[in-house]
């Protein structure tokens, strides 16, 4: 004998009403909640002696059945649902994730120039066709790499889709990569000569000293530190009996509220004490005796003793770098040289990663090797680099 057919989520079975005496009646019905268990909801209605059939307890049980389920409105998923809707869902749910703010800047952009190519666009008309063509006009006019985020950011929206059961599977897994035509050169690494000779120039520089770019750029060479963290490090974060710098924060342009200091890294392994070399913790402790600089909370401050900002401080170094030998070299060059040396040297991968905060060398390391060491080794390795500055 066949079972009582079960519910849907959200839909309730037969009602049924019952006297309850003096003009109260009560109506109950089954109902299957979100969670997915059925249950009995009842009502009763008001006493009223002109209700001869249990109508208004109905009607309240009715009303009281719509409360329990799940929302409609416009930010509710179906196959009419704007595309570029789900899109911008997606954006919010990473941003209450506590995604970088940076980040999530730039996706609300990409959104921006993508809504260009789908701006009507329904999930029932997404196929994996119709994205393609989105995405490959998004890479003839904004290129290749806004065209990827934007086939992420289509990702994320429409597996909202897929979680509301709308789409049984997403529709961009089946668009097709998108690649360059040429592979990105990146920065590029400099030899421990080439190092030690930019270190003389860069003391040396007028330019270099007049744009306050002695210090931290010192400070790059020293210890490869990303650009927004050098610009968050602050004089509580030196340590000059142990000779390191805790990195703790990062200096970042949040929309509509300006330069701010997170105290958040870009993974968790940024979050880090770094082991400084003798050159450096002297170029620190000199800073620090500066009547300005060494009264701001920050080590590196604009001029005007605010944040710095870390797309001006690159502007800065682009305008000196070819005068200093060195016209190809970025800020992140510097990550790449202090790898680049410790691999040379014979050191582990591990404390490199360390060394730089990266998030992983391997699922085993990752797993099974302590993080977040402090690497006198790197300190160690750096100074022997510039140690011949001191002898010319």
């Amino acid at each position: 004998m066949a079972g009582r057919p079960s519910l849907r989520i959200g839909q309730h079975g037969k009602i049924s009403r019952k006297y309850l005496g003096g003009g109260v009646w009560m109506a109950r019905c089954r109902y299957r909640d979100t969670d997915g268990v059925t249950r009995i909801v009842e009502r009763r209605g008001p006493a009223d002696d002109y209700d001869k059939r249990g109508k208004l307890a109905e009607d309240a049980l009715i009303e009281a059945l719509a409360e329990r389920r799940p929302p409609t409105g416009p930010d509710t998923v179906g196959p009419g649902s704007l595309v570029m809707a789900l899109v911008d869902q997606h954006v919010d749910r990473k941003e209450q994730d506590g995604l970088a703010i940076r980040t999530i800047d730039t996706y609300r952009d990409d959104a921006k120039a993508l809504r260009k190519f789908m701006a009507g666009v329904r999930v029932n008309e997404a196929t994996p066709a119709r994205l393609d063509a989105a995405l490959r006009s998004m890479k003839n006019t904004h290129g290749a790499t806004m065209a990827r985020r934007a086939r992420t950011l289509l990702r994320g929206g429409l597996q909202l889709a897929v979680l509301n059961n709308v789409l049984t599977t997403n529709p961009v897994r089946d668009v097709e990569s998108i690649r360059s035509k040429s592979q990105p050169k990146g920065a590029v690494a400099i030899s421990g000569e080439e190092l030690r000779q930019l270190l003389t120039n860069l003391r040396t520089a007028d330019e270099c000293a007049k744009r306050d770019l002695v210090d931290p750029v010192t400070l790059l060479i020293a210890t490869g530190l990303r650009r927004s963290e050098l610009l968050a490090l602050r004089w509580v974060d030196f340590d000059a009996d142990a000779g390191t710098v805790a990195v703790t924060g990062k200096v970042v342009r949040k929309r509509g509220g300006g330069l701010v200091r997170v105290d958040e890294t870009k993974t968790a392994a940024g979050r880090r004490v770094v082991a400084l070399p003798s050159f450096a913790v002297t170029a620190i402790l000199e800073r620090r005796k500066l009547p300005y600089l060494g009264e701001q909370a920050v080590m590196f401050p604009s001029t005007a003793g605010t944040l710095r900002d870390p797309d001006n401080f690159n502007g800065q170094w682009r305008k000196v770098r070819a005068a200093l030998g060195v016209p190809d070299v970025t800020s992140h060059s510097f990550r790449k040289t202090v790898a680049t040396l410790v691999d040379d040297e014979g050191l582990s991968a591990r404390i490199a990663a360390d060394h730089l905060g990266h998030a992983k060398v391997s699922m085993t390391q990752d797993k099974y090797m302590s993080r977040g060491q402090v690497r006198p080794e790197v300190a160690d390795l750096l100074e022997r680099t510039v140690a011949a500055i001191s002898d010319e």
